[in-house]
């Protein structure tokens, strides 16, 4: 793949030149995001490079169970002091939380390597810009730019890249064909899967499951041209909600929570849904972003936004909005008289 290829080619470069590196993930860091980071900083490295790897504002619980289980840490809103950034799983200021502003404001130099809907603010300020959106994940990008690079992954970095795309791809239920190949040659490289699997489906605690219930009976239902959109509230897990509601039924999942500084929504979608619609909820959640003084994006399937508002003026919106494009797209789909209860 030529921007691969391009990819490869800029950080090499920086390596030969010497270059002090920052490797940076967005805040509430997943697994993915702390994967990739981790192990694109040991890559460059094994090639030279003084790097460092870090996340802003925290890492989530389930990639810090990650990191613990090998070893690893990574810096948390760490000093920036390199000769460059390099933003990976991060495809804006705004996905970075306040620590964007500390980054805009050292003018380092950055580079965006990622794979959600590009931002045109970060190409058009990157020192290097690449999205590569085809990528369900961004450790299965690391891994094409190891490879390049002609770097052998380690047992423990293989481990790390799987945990990565199991996380990212929802345990494959987003893959693509390519996917199989990555994870095949990471299990080629010795990564573990089975202990993955321990690391990433621990027993659900107490509090999980009851937020689980408790945001299966507070959701709505909306049918918008013969689709099931859901929407329910809740204080945490909200991405994991939306997933919950497209097990049971929804063709699109809203799971979003209010505090005193704002709203955060989540979105999910089936893969199915995507397809006949060409819908994006990536494109949907930058839209409500800039409707709501705040930020959004994200793939077609899993999408975030946080700003200013209330959960219901959002939600408003976000119906106004997808029953705005299924109107232009059609709804690919034509309800039975027994969905219509």
């Amino acid at each position: 793949m030529e921007m691969i290829r391009e990819a490869a080619e800029f950080l090499s470069g920086a390596c030969r030149e010497g270059k002090h590196i920052l490797i940076l993930c967005h805040y509430n860091a997943d697994p993915d995001a702390v994967a990739s980071a981790t192990v694109l900083s040991d890559i460059l490295r094994s090639m030279g490079a003084s790097v460092r790897a870090g996340a802003a504002e925290s890492i989530s619980s389930q990639a810090q169970a990650l990191l613990e289980a090998y070893g690893r840490s990574l810096e948390v809103n760490p000093a920036i002091n390199e000769d460059l950034v390099v933003l990976v799983d991060t495809s804006s200021f705004e996905h970075l939380g306040s620590f964007g502003s500390t980054l805009r404001a050292s003018g380092v130099p950055i580079a965006v390597i990622d794979h959600h809907r590009p931002v045109e603010e970060m190409r058009a300020i990157s020192r290097f810009h690449i999205v590569m959106e085809e990528f369900p994940s961004e450790s299965e990008l690391v891994l094409k730019l190891a490879t390049e690079m002609g770097v052998k992954l380690t047992p423990e970095q293989a481990s790390l890249l799987l945990a990565g795309i199991m996380s990212d791809t929802g345990f494959f239920r987003l893959a693509r064909p390519e996917t199989f190949q990555a994870v095949n040659e990471l299990l080629n490289a010795g990564a573990d899967y089975e202990r993955i699997t321990g690391i990433m489906r621990p027993p659900e605690d107490f509090p999980k499951r009851v937020a689980m219930l408790k945001g299966a009976g507070r959701s709505e239902l909306h049918k918008v041209h013969g689709r099931l959109i859901v929407f329910s509230e809740l204080g945490s897990f909200e991405g994991e909600m939306a997933n919950v509601l497209l097990r049971i039924g929804a063709d699109v999942a809203f799971v979003g929570s209010e505090a005193s500084d704002g709203v955060r929504m989540s979105g999910r979608a089936r893969p199915e849904f995507i397809k006949e619609t060409g819908l994006h909820l990536g494109e949907i959640m930058e839209a409500i972003g800039k409707a709501f003084s705040g930020s959004g994006g994200g793939h077609a399937g899993a999408a975030s936004f946080t700003g200013k508002g209330t959960y219901e003026s959002v939600k408003s919106e976000l119906l106004k909005e997808i029953e705005r494009r299924l109107s232009k797209v059609g709804a690919g789909h034509t309800p039975r008289e027994d969905e219509e209860a």
